[in-house]
């Protein structure tokens, strides 16, 4: 057992060296201080590995985070002798998000956890990390009985919580209370395109999350954003994010706790009955596959209400604007049949995958438009 443990760390060593090695340079290059580094890229170790680097503590605006990168690529592109100073002060606020999929077969606990923590060990030499920053979970198969399990609070003695650059945005991350962190890397590129898109328009962000979206958004100088999610943990959070990059005027940017279904429901009445209802030029609709909450009556199978929820999506948005629906769901069937007639679609899935995923299945999007001449 021990030799195969030895034998699949080195492994994982290699294949997260060559892959560490080629999107470093990427990262910096881009602004981005969070992104996946492995993903069952090899079957028989199934783990997902993800880099966060955190914000030095003194640095709260964009400017500034800006500023400081652009200190440290210079450094390091020139070669100047501060250079490795700055990237070991770097390494100390470098996390290792590692968490193992649950296999398929039952294994002793006591070797699993042996073995996770001998590729922990593995995973903190080959980044220059220190291994209490090497965070270990494990995700398990999502039975409807523990579909809530990856939103619910942990039970740890402490928080592992900082600050992250992506693409010139600032968001809170939570790397220890939850399964998940608080922001998805698979969506930033079409976090990118809502920016670009932005600029004047009224942007509406259902199942919000922590709002990375509505983030972007606003820094593409959108008039209005609307961020609706049903947990008032993570909208709470929403604003904080927001806050923490700049926006706080709260006539522009509007967060709404409540559950999606109703409140798509009351909008479609409203923007029935009064003709002075103001529509959204752009939706993005990026719900869980499954929600049974006990905060709501409503239970959510994407795979089944999809279309339903476009339907509903197309009765608030403009003229001109752009429903942008994404699933993680591999079983969900688009049939364009079963969409309003006037419903114009277009699968964008293949331009919105990330440089750092290797799996080119972690989502699909499609952008949405209805021809109100129809």
């Amino acid at each position: 057992m021990e030799n195969k443990n030895a034998y699949q760390a080195e492994l994982f060593s290699n294949r997260l060296s060559k892959n560490y090695k080629q999107l470093k340079k990427w990262a910096r290059k881009n602004r981005v201080t969070c992104y996946r580094l492995y993903d069952k890229d090899i079957p028989e170790i199934p783990l997902c590995a993800e880099i966060y680097t955190f914000l030095p503590y003194d640095i709260d605006t964009k400017f500034e985070a800006a500023k400081h990168y652009a200190m440290i690529n210079s450094a390091v592109s020139e070669n100047r002798p501060e250079a490795a100073n700055l990237l070991a002060q770097e390494a100390s606020r470098t996390y290792l998000h590692l968490y193992l999929y649950e296999r398929p077969y039952e294994k002793d606990e006591e070797e699993e956890n042996q073995w996770l923590k001998e590729m922990a060990s593995a995973a903190a030499n080959v980044l220059g990390i220190p291994e209490k920053n090497v965070i270990t979970k494990t995700r398990k198969k999502q039975t409807e009985n523990k579909k809530r399990a990856q939103y619910e609070k942990q039970e740890n003695e402490t928080s592992i919580k900082g600050v992250v650059f992506e693409q010139g945005q600032l968001f809170h991350v939570n790397l220890s209370d939850y399964i998940d962190t608080g922001l998805f890397f698979d969506h930033r590129p079409l976090r990118a395109k809502v920016r670009e898109q932005s600029q004047g328009k009224r942007v509406l962000n259902l199942f919000s999350y922590t709002s990375s979206f509505s983030v972007y958004a606003a820094e593409g100088k959108a008039s209005y954003v609307e961020s609706v999610d049903l947990s008032n943990t993570y909208t709470e959070w929403s604003k904080e994010n927001m806050k923490l990059n700049e926006f706080e005027d709260s006539d522009r940017y509007n967060f709404i706790s409540t559950d999606v279904i109703h409140y798509l429901y009351d909008r479609e009445k409203e923007a029935d009955h009064n003709q002075e209802f103001k529509k959204f030029d752009i939706i993005v609709l990026d719900p869980p596959t499954f929600s049974n909450s006990k905060k709501t009556d409503t239970m959510l199978d994407i795979n089944r209400d999809w279309c339903e929820l476009v339907r509903l999506c197309s009765k608030i948005l403009s003229e001109d604007g752009i429903l942008y629906f994404s699933t993680n769901s591999r079983k969900l069937v688009f049939d364009e049949g079963k969409l309003p007639t006037n419903a114009i679609c277009r699968e964008m899935t293949q331009q919105t995958i990330p440089e750092d995923y290797r799996n080119t299945k972690i989502h699909r999007v499609w952008e949405i438009k209805f021809n109100k001449e129809y």
